[in-house]
């Protein structure tokens, strides 16, 4: 009872039950209850460290554009910052598994900390789009707003280079999502047999608008039609709890969970605490794991929450003044992560800091 207990009443919970194949469901299980809840004894002492850095990258950044450009919108990722361990991990992690392309997709939530953390779009030229610049090449397109725009960058892998495309999206919100669908399609025909071994979509929503944009629904409708699938999508749901300005789940959807939706396929779908890193690297593992023995959709429910207003300009206490003044009591997920790894004797008391003022440093210098 203590194991079932740490495995599905911590900071990991699970929905599987509706997967109606006996075998994806005692796979789960099997994935689930061998680490017996143990998150952290899960991963490396390297690969922790690692996602201290891809944390502390993560916070930097945002506080960096903070301070540098008061009051311009950046949509920042403040409260979900393990979505960028949790993506260098699906690329890590993919590559070692023979992934060679993965396509992702996203709102613009997270989008600038994404480009340059994950994608390693260099830091100076971030700074001259918020400062008026732009590039006059022919390559740079019609000059979408800064939140809005896509990349492509090689990512080396233990198992070789993994190619990532971030897709453009002026758009806005879930439109995004056939648009991958389409590109990861185009690129598995290509490959041929193998393609949706070797193409990998990955698609970051919203909590509100994944249950609530139809085109999510339609795009998952598809997913497992011959014309149109793709061996299954990674779905992760940057979810901060909160549908622009209504913070009662009640008063914006009909159902207990914003990833209710997935269930129509029967995906299974990985509820975790983004504040726990160790158990978040855990849930990346098995989604990604799920998808390439099964190629079926996952999705990852990262439950977080949004420290500053929907957009820089906003003051969220006019909202929501009991959620916000309890998020500014709150410690942020690099400082209980980098708390715990020298608690554990990981590493020493000034290393974290040291982390903080080497990337501060590289960002002054515009690397």
């Amino acid at each position: 009872i203590g194991i079932l207990e740490r495995v599905y009443c911590g900071t990991v919970a699970s929905e599987h039950m509706h997967i109606m194949a006996l075998d994806e469901r005692r796979w789960i299980e099997r994935r689930l209850e061998s680490s017996r809840g143990q998150w952290a004894d899960q991963h490396s002492r390297q690969m922790r460290i690692d996602t201290l850095r891809d944390l502390t990258a993560a916070e930097g950044l945002e506080q960096f554009l903070h301070r540098r450009y008061v009051g311009q919108k950046r949509f920042s990722l403040e409260g979900a910052d393990s979505l960028i361990p949790l993506l260098d991990e699906i690329v890590q992690g993919g590559g070692k598994r023979g992934v060679t392309d993965i396509v992702i997709g996203m709102a613009h939530r997270g989008r600038l900390n994404v480009l340059v953390n994950l994608l390693g779009k260099a830091p100076n030229e971030l700074f001259s789009e918020f400062e008026g610049g732009h590039d006059r090449e022919p390559r740079s397109g019609s000059g979408d707003v800064k939140y809005h725009q896509g990349f492509y960058s090689n990512i080396q892998t233990s198992g070789g280079p993994v190619h990532l495309s971030l897709a453009f999206n002026p758009s806005h919100l879930e439109i995004i999502a056939p648009v991958v669908q389409g590109g990861c399609r185009a690129r598995q025909d290509r490959y041929g047999e193998e393609g949706s071994d070797q193409v990998l979509p990955v698609i970051v929503h919203g909590d509100a608008a994944f249950i609530g944009q139809g085109v999510v629904t339609e795009t998952l409708n598809l997913s497992k039609t011959p014309a149109y699938g793709t061996g299954g999508t990674i779905h992760v749901v940057v979810n901060n709890q909160i549908g622009f300005t209504t913070s009662h789940p009640q008063e914006a959807r009909s159902t207990l969970y914003c990833t209710e939706v997935a269930k129509l396929i029967q995906a299974p779908i990985f509820h975790v605490n983004a504040d726990d890193p160790d158990a978040v690297l855990f849930v990346t593992r098995l989604a990604l794991d799920y998808r390439l023995t099964f190629q079926n959709d996952v999705v990852i429910d990262l439950v977080c929450y949004r420290r500053q207003g929907h957009n820089e300009a906003d003051e969220p206490m006019m909202t929501q003044p009991h959620m916000y003044g309890r998020i500014r009591q709150m410690e942020t997920t690099r400082a209980i992560y980098a708390r715990r790894l020298v608690a554990e004797g990981l590493l020493t008391a000034d290393e974290p800091e040291g982390m903080r003022e080497s990337y501060r440093d590289s960002l002054e210098q515009g690397e």
